[in-house]
């Protein structure tokens, strides 16, 4: 099973998420990366994601969308 630095790496393998606490601000993750994320992460842990979870505050760290993913029964590094 892929971590989530690994999905990150997968949209963007040239930007240093781990030097950032903020992939939005920093401008690491915009709309359309959220988005591919999103479909990357249900298609790797076979978890299907609600609308509502596509939202900026779920998308900043990589805690936060560790956080997403425990919400709905997933555990990963």
């Amino acid at each position: 099973m892929k971590t989530v630095m690994d999905l990150l790496h997968q949209l963007h393998p040239e930007f240093d998420y781990e030097s950032s606490d903020d992939f939005i601000s920093d401008g690491l993750i915009d709309s359309i990366d959220m988005q591919e994320l999103f479909a990357l992460m249900e298609e790797e842990y076979n978890v299907e994601l609600a609308g509502t979870d596509l939202a900026p505050q779920n998308f900043v760290s990589v805690e936060s969308i560790r956080e997403l993913l425990a919400a709905h029964g997933v555990e990963v590094e």
